[in-house]
């Protein structure tokens, strides 16, 4: 019999777990003393650190293991942005669906523009394209929730992200079965968009109708509607992998549901706290274990360029509609910037596009998560700053 541990020793997950949250916490305080990084780039530097590309604690196999924590935190995060798109204010502000399609429209031709011109085929353009429409909602929650911002350019902030994960979630369910078009019939791949693409929503909305029909038994009491929207959220995701669905368009659409099908008011604005912040520190610094710089050297123009026209077309896309939103030139440039950030769901999207298909395009994967890594470094500054200098920011850290 052997009592005395084997080394080097492999940490199971609950010991990762515990690191994870202890470290993470760490380094979102260090950052936060900095008076100038967001908790986020803590939380971010201590993911790469303990990841492949530092001291290497947090093996794949270990990652594998801590997946189920960090599908919560997503799902949960696509449910408040869900909750966040609300139809009765895209009537009050006429700006801002045509800025919302305007300036994603532009981010998606100008990418795949970008990266036809550097010879990628069209599929893997369109994906790259699709992924770089997104902005990191995690971020921009985050963000706005440390520095306790509130005003027009953060509602729009919110909105914005909303409907720009909206469009990418859609054309993503749509284009990533065209990935197996060598090994599948055009019908088959039609059915299987269209399986995804309906079945994702309407899960979402029977989620929803289950949610509302439980209320009636809690009534409006927070502390049970928090229970029942957590549980909710895992309900939704198990059953979207268990019938090959979309998880995050199906928590999304149940997010949208809760804001807008709601006629009866029976759901109540349940803050997940603590909670949330667990797990958003969890998949903060799990997402910072995935970050690869290795694709910024090996094609630097190609990220570069990808970049400066992501965050271009925003801009555009923006300042085009500002005068209709009402707003100056200084919070359009504002609001540009805050939606910037590629994070949690584009590496998500990549590792949905490597399951599904791990022969797909390596350097398209590549260059993704080089670019994700830049802007998920500069893109927590970025919108703390935006919201600071619009005034918006009631402290300056918390």
């Amino acid at each position: 019999m052997h009592f005395l541990p084997h080394f080097p020793i492999h940490f199971n997950p609950i010991v990762l777990f515990g690191l994870t949250l202890l470290l993470g916490l760490l380094g979102g305080e260090i950052a936060k003393a900095t008076r100038l990084l967001p908790r986020i780039s803590g939380y971010i530097a201590v993911g790469f650190l303990v990841g492949p590309n530092g001291f290497n604690i947090a093996t794949p196999s270990a990652l594998a293991d801590a997946s189920f924590f960090v599908d919560i935190a997503l799902g949960l995060i696509l449910f408040d942005l869900g909750r966040h798109l609300d139809f009765s204010w895209l009537r009050h502000d006429r700006g801002l669906l045509p800025m919302a399609i305007t300036e994603s429209c532009f981010t998606f031709s100008l990418v795949f523009a970008i990266l036809h011109l550097f010879k990628f085929p069209w599929l893997p353009s369109a994906l790259a394209a699709t992924i770089a429409t997104a902005t990191s909602p995690a971020v921009v929650m985050m963000v706005a929730h440390d520095i306790s911002s509130e005003g027009p350019i953060t509602r729009r902030t919110m909105m914005l992200t909303s409907l720009n994960n909206l469009f990418s979630l859609i054309l993503f369910t749509i284009l990533l079965p065209v990935t197996h078009v060598k090994s599948s019939t055009p019908q088959i791949i039609s059915e299987h968009i269209t399986y995804r693409l309906l079945g994702s929503v309407i899960l979402g909305l029977i989620i929803f109708i289950i949610t509302i029909c439980l209320s009636r038994l809690t009534g409006k009491n927070k502390e049970s509607q928090f229970i029942l929207f957590v549980g909710a959220v895992a309900l939704g995701i198990g059953l979207a992998i268990s019938l090959n669905l979309s998880t995050m368009l199906t928590l999304f659409t149940f997010g949208v549901a809760a804001r807008n099908l709601d006629r009866n008011h029976r759901l109540t604005e349940v803050a997940f706290g603590w909670l949330a912040r667990l797990f958003f520190v969890l998949l903060f610094v799990v997402t910072g274990v995935y970050l690869k710089f290795q694709g910024l050297w090996q094609a630097t123009w190609i990220v570069l360029a990808f970049l400066f026209v992501k965050i271009l077309a925003k801009m555009i896309g923006v300042l085009i509609f500002s005068g209709a939103s009402r707003l100056t030139k200084q919070q359009a440039l504002a609001l540009g910037f805050t939606l910037a950030p590629m994070a949690e769901l584009a590496i998500g999207m990549s590792n949905r596009l490597v399951y599904f298909n791990p022969n797909f395009s390596h350097q398209l994967l590549t260059i993704i998560t080089a670019a994700v890594a830049i802007l998920y470094i500069l893109g927590p500054i970025a919108v703390q700053i935006a919201f600071i200098k619009t005034g918006e920011a009631t402290v300056e850290s918390r």
